[in-house]
């Protein structure tokens, strides 16, 4: 489905906002049969809730419908691979396009028999054996493997060590902790140790999923840039390891304020107040790539309404996300309008300011989620009507975003 957007209102954009739940966490919560809160959950949730139905059902040689969920895939190979179980896990279109090796080969070591498909999904997973015990230096700074191997030697009932150089997500550690599991976490000389002893019994209890910050950010970007906005996204995850976002913004001379700070099943919640603020430009350190990777689409918009020039490297991960992001941003960039310069690992961007316009612009978003709705928000910036195909795409993570939008004031019809 194709739509048309425009923002025609004469005022910034007002009012209070809920956005769906946080996806780490139902993720993790639901692969693990934990009961949480309601509310709008992605496609990505849903399917992941589905294949964990599956699992516990106690069938053998499953294949699960992952969707569009790379998390959720990933995850649940590690989970499966330490029940010791036959089953196989596919995807869609872009799902199977997506690489699972960095997966895969840990598990092997872990003594998990795999097999992939050219480095890529269907993943197929037979009846294995984890080791006893396994230490892991994480090659690559990922949440996701970090908590697919997690996972594994949590329902194998093993012992694991994980080391990491370069901080990452740490969703799967707050929740096992949550559920008094023989975790700790130990800091030195750099590295981080995480120490899992799943020969010890864990607790069900319930779990409090709060909003999603990937999806809040799209609407703190809106009123960033939509003159004398003022609004307030309320019930936000504000885990630090999720929000580095919030720094890079603050760097641009963002006015957003973190308010009535709270903590359920250790995870910090907070309400995250933001108003109109004319931008300047920024270079992101390369260590905070892996914790903003899901925003860089977004302060690419941003960074052309920025004064001066955006640099940003070292994201080559972006091309390998439910779309080549860094050729999906090259595209967006030639519609704004913006001198831009996108290559291997990243891009620059010369911005324009905050007054900045352009009259119209066709977008493509390679059916990825976040490049339509970063291609949505472009609308606030555009003389004329703007036209984005796929749109449907957007019900991955974030379903009743086009509905939040009109709220706020903007324009949609189908094209």
């Amino acid at each position: 489905m194709s739509v048309k957007v425009s923002y025609k209102s004469n005022h910034g954009i007002q009012g209070s906002y809920d956005v769906p739940l946080d996806k780490s966490i139902a993720q993790r919560s639901a692969i693990l049969g934990l009961s949480t809160n309601t509310g709008v959950e992605g496609e990505d949730i849903v399917s992941t809730k589905k294949a964990a139905k599956q699992i516990r059902s106690g069938a053998d040689n499953l294949c699960l419908d992952m969707g569009n969920s790379g998390t959720g895939m990933r995850l649940m190979a590690g989970f499966i691979a330490g029940l010791g179980i036959d089953a196989e896990l596919v995807g869609d279109e872009s799902l199977s396009n997506r690489p699972m090796e960095r997966i895969a080969k840990p598990l092997r070591e872990m003594g998990a028999e795999i097999h992939l498909k050219e480095g890529k999904p269907p993943i197929k997973i037979a009846k294995s054996n984890i080791a006893d015990e396994f230490i892991y230096d994480l090659e690559i700074p990922s949440a996701q493997i970090k908590s697919c191997l997690l996972l594994a030697a949590l329902s194998a009932g093993t012992k694991i060590k994980i080391i990491e150089k370069e901080t990452t997500r740490n969703h799967t550690e707050l929740l096992l902790q949550h559920l008094d599991a023989d975790l700790a976490v130990k800091k030195f000389d750099g590295e981080t140790e995480i120490i899992l002893d799943a020969t010890k019994p864990i607790t069900a209890k319930d779990v409090f999923v709060p909003g999603d910050f990937s999806s809040a950010a799209f609407l703190i970007g809106a009123a960033l840039i939509s003159k004398d906005a003022d609004i307030c996204i309320e019930n936000v995850g504000i885990n630090p390891t999720r929000i580095g976002f919030l720094e890079v913004l603050k760097e641009m001379n963002a006015n957003i304020k973190i308010e009535n700070v709270r903590e359920a099943n250790n995870e910090q919640i907070g309400d995250i107040h933001v108003k109109y603020s004319p931008l300047k430009s920024v270079t992101v350190a390369k260590d905070i790539i892996p914790n903003i990777i899901d925003e860089l689409p977004l302060l690419s918009v941003l960074a052309c309404f920025a004064e001066g020039e955006t640099k940003v490297s070292g994201a080559k991960e972006l091309r390998v996300k439910e779309s080549d992001r860094l050729s999906a941003i090259e595209l967006m960039l030639k519609n704004i309008g913006v001198e831009f310069d996108v290559f291997e690992d990243g891009f620059n961007i010369i911005g324009k300011g905050a007054n900045y316009q352009f009259s119209s612009g066709n977008f493509v978003s390679l059916g990825d989620h976040r490049i339509a709705m970063c291609s949505a928000l472009c609308a606030l910036k555009a003389t004329e009507n703007i036209f984005i195909d796929n749109v449907q795409s957007v019900t991955t993570s974030f379903p009743n975003f086009f509905e939040i939008l009109e709220q706020m004031g903007f324009t949609i019809e189908e094209a």
